[in-house]
């Protein structure tokens, strides 16, 4: 099974799916685990940058730039904001401290968004 080369070396789940002697049943719940885990960070790290984006957006029409031309900036940033924490977040060594690092940065990012929305 190829998923192991996504955790550690020494995991217990990289150790779970080297394992010969699994039943079909417990291979089968291990690999719905990880493809849940890769989607839900996916889907962290869209809300994160579609945030971060919302914020750079705000912060550049503040500082004097015309509306359409931060929007056409933020936008062109968002890209570069979700492939960035994309392969932050992959880079990882354990699957709390992805959750952990992850969570905090979507949370973080919510809150300056609300922060930044709320003095416009």
């Amino acid at each position: 099974m190829g998923l192991h080369i996504m955790l550690e070396k020494d995991s217990r789940l990289s150790h779970q799916s080297k394992r010969s002697n699994q039943s079909a049943v417990s291979k089968w719940l291990f690999t719905t685990g990880m493809v849940t885990h890769s989607i839900a960070i996916c889907l962290l790290c869209y809300l994160s940058s579609g945030q971060l984006v919302n914020t750079t957006g705000a912060l550049l029409y503040h500082m004097g730039m015309p509306w359409t031309d931060a929007v056409v900036v933020t936008s062109m940033l968002g890209f570069i904001y979700l492939v960035l924490i994309l392969l932050w977040a992959f880079s990882r060594n354990g699957v709390l401290r992805t959750w952990l690092n992850v969570s905090s940065l979507t949370g973080f990012s919510i809150f300056m968004a609300w922060i930044i929305g709320a003095l416009a």
